[in-house]
């Protein structure tokens, strides 16, 4: 499993009044706070993917949100999008303070955008500092 060192966040996701989550398949394992983006398994759109290891902080992924939940190869998954506040894990060598707007990378993690990037999905923009190496931290997604 190529996800090894992820963990999914200790606390829940945050859900805001009148947002809602979208469902998806999941393509590989997939655990709760990880960026995930659209994937095409099987010729079916409604698939995802945590982003894989060694992407960078390109944003290349086209990240279309975070998963609610762990779920196994081929388990439905709740994923939330813009509007939501959530509890994501975030790459130990960005090391986020509020106000850093994240893109998703490398393993599903979350990392501060690189200069001159123009992320493809979703973005975010960190909530609380992150205290610890491949931490996590509240994000607002947008």
């Amino acid at each position: 499993m190529a996800y090894t060192t992820t963990t999914s966040p200790s606390e829940d996701i945050i859900v805001q009044e009148g947002t809602f989550a979208f469902s998806y398949t999941a393509s590989g394992a997939v655990y709760a706070g990880q960026a995930v983006y659209a994937s095409t398994t099987g010729g079916d759109p409604t698939w995802v993917k945590a982003i894989p290891a060694s992407c960078g902080n390109t944003g290349q992924y086209g990240t279309v949100g975070v998963a609610a939940y762990d779920v196994a190869d081929q388990g439905l998954l709740a994923v939330y999008g813009p509007g939501n506040i959530c509890r994501v894990i975030i790459s130990g060598t960005s090391k986020c303070t509020v106000g850093d707007v994240l893109v998703g990378s490398d393993e599903g993690k979350w990392t501060k955008k690189g200069a001159g990037i123009i992320p493809s999905g979703i973005c975010a923009i960190a909530l609380e500092t992150q205290a610890t190496h491949d931490g996590t931290a509240k994000v607002l997604l947008y």
